[in-house]
């Protein structure tokens, strides 16, 4: 989550919840496009009955389902923030994943905690949702339940990513409410949150680095480099 001075630009407006407004960021159209096309490929290799069409329309609704629980998650943090009296102006989906604009920031380690935790926890309830229903299509529904597996996998890489413990992510807030909480010391939790983000953007570019020129996997490593160089930026504020 992002105070509002932070994530100011916004484009396209698909709905507004409980006096949330919902957009997607023009970048959004470029991850969708390359998730549903990887999907596609992906569908296609592991059941080679499957027409192509039928991989395409999998992905693309694998993709779909994807960036609804992406936001959820966000949904997850703005829900407790606004019980905290926090108000949530909005949430975007971008290309690195969701982001909810917030007015300002938790005043209690206590309420950071909770905020910080919420949007992973969704993450880990949407991941056993879909494990039940993977199990229930299994034997019938072969499409639907290796959609319904992917789901379960993407979101606990959801939680887990978030959970890395390195300020912007949510991890980063759960350490900067634990130090606050210890020391009493907001000021000093918000330099080892911010401390710590760094250290885990730059491994994320390390890895991306060794990705593209040791592993030969181009793609993926700019895909990790580009997240570490947003975590990188972002942890700045």
């Amino acid at each position: 989550m992002f105070p509002a001075a932070r994530w100011a630009s916004c484009h396209f407006s698909f709905g507004q919840l409980a006096g949330i407004r919902f957009y997607l960021h023009s970048s959004w159209f470029i991850i969708f496009l390359a998730s549903s096309i990887t999907l596609a490929l992906a569908f296609h290799d592991a059941s080679p009955h499957w027409s192509m069409a039928q991989s395409a329309f999998a992905a693309v609704i694998t993709a779909l389902l994807f960036f609804t629980s992406l936001i959820l998650h966000e949904l997850g943090h703005a829900v407790v923030a606004m019980k905290h009296g926090i108000p949530v102006y909005s949430i975007t989906l971008f290309i690195f994943g969701g982001v909810a604009r917030i007015g300002r920031e938790p005043d209690s380690a206590r309420a950071e905690f909770q905020v910080a935790i919420a949007g992973p926890l969704v993450s880990v309830a949407l991941s056993v949702f879909f494990f039940l229903l993977y199990g229930l299509t299994l034997t019938h529904f072969d499409r639907a339940a290796t959609i319904f597996e992917t789901l379960v996998v993407v979101n606990l890489v959801i939680a887990v990513f978030n959970l890395l413990p390195g300020f912007p992510l949510d991890g980063g807030r759960v350490l900067r409410a634990a130090v606050w909480k210890v020391t009493g010391d907001r000021g000093r939790a918000h330099r080892w949150a911010m401390v710590c983000g760094r250290g885990v953007a730059l491994s994320l570019i390390g890895f991306g680095l060794a990705l593209m020129f040791y592993f030969m996997y181009p793609l993926n490593g700019l895909w990790m480099i580009g997240i570490g160089g947003f975590i990188l930026v972002s942890g700045k504020n």
